[in-house]
């Protein structure tokens, strides 16, 4: 995997076993790679190096602190034309104009993880219109499961959120492009809060935000560093998975873990007002496109905003 950063410091907590860094001018890259590190990083000198690794990435861009959401550069480019290399991560320590799901507001801060990643299968992919959100979100979970969390256990709250003990630690966005049943590209994004709790508005669907190291053994290492290479591996792995045709598999793990499945459920358009509420009822089941079959609702939900009936 070749390696670019403006910042060694910070590369070296995304991958901290190398240390073989070489100067690098944008202009002197190839053309895709060039376009790409141009809308990246300010100026034209930066460093790079390789490693080896288990094949699922070849390139990784690590921004110390991104001036733009690298989860929209990515999906700009990838659906104005220009030709971006394959298989590519993006990472960034802190940032501006960072968003969650329908460009809800997030605050990007030091030591969380800020990650995007292009992949350009172009091929057919079962369930890819929600496989690729699934597999990431799952690799989210994996990578907050992977720690020792004094007994809690990770879910998944419908339809892209990762809690621990009912608060908000995580959240993924996917975007395709796609030409008639082709996946030509698929842009995610995953946001993990590891060793701060960033500043959000909260309210009755994400009433409470938590990192990953509130829940973890003050002994026990938890910050960037550790979770980092974690979740780039659980999420190749899970493309992978998608892309070998097992998205059933991804969506059995997704449902097995979900924290809506009996419960109780409100669903809404709009939180400020009574007449926002869509959907009522307990959650029975999860189908194939994420939708929900709720008791006493005739046709499934496919949008709007969940928040549990007991955190009303």
């Amino acid at each position: 995997m070749f390696l670019f950063t403006d910042n060694v410091k910070f590369a070296r907590r995304c991958i901290p076993q190398n240390d073989d860094w070489q100067p690098c001018r944008i202009s002197s890259l190839a053309p895709p790679l060039a376009v790409l590190a141009s809308e990246l990083f300010d100026g034209d000198s930066i460093k790079r190096t390789d490693i080896d690794t288990d094949g699922h990435w070849d390139y990784l861009f690590m921004v110390n602190r991104s001036r733009k959401s690298q989860y929209d550069i990515l999906s700009r480019l990838a659906t104005s034309g220009h030709e971006l290399p394959d298989r590519v991560v993006c990472c960034a320590g802190s940032g501006d104009e960072f968003h969650g799901f329908k460009s809800r507001s997030w605050k990007a801060c030091e030591g969380n993880i800020h990650l995007s990643a292009f992949v350009r299968p172009e091929r057919e992919i079962p369930g890819a219109a929600v496989g690729f959100m699934i597999a990431s979100v799952i690799a989210a979970l994996q990578t907050v499961s992977s720690f020792d969390l004094r007994g809690a256990a990770p879910v998944i709250k419908w339809v892209n959120d990762v809690l621990v003990r009912g608060s908000k630690v995580g959240g993924v966005l996917a975007r395709l492009q796609t030409q008639g049943s082709i996946t030509e590209s698929a842009v995610v994004g995953i946001g993990l809060n590891i060793e701060q709790s960033p500043p959000v508005e909260r309210g009755p669907f994400v009433p409470r935000v938590a990192a990953l190291s509130d829940f973890t053994k003050p002994s026990e290492p938890c910050s960037h560093p550790d979770a980092f290479p974690r979740l780039l591996k659980y999420l190749g792995n899970n493309l992978d998975i998608l892309g070998q045709g097992h998205f059933t598999e991804l969506l059995d793990l997704y449902r097995q873990n979900s924290v809506i499945l009996g419960r109780r459920v409100i669903i809404s358009e709009d939180s400020q007002t009574a007449s926002g509420v869509i959907a009522r009822g307990r959650v029975k089941s999860i189908g194939p496109s994420l939708e929900l079959f709720i008791d006493g609702i005739p046709e499934p939900v496919m949008k709007g905003r969940l928040r549990l009936e007991n955190d009303v």
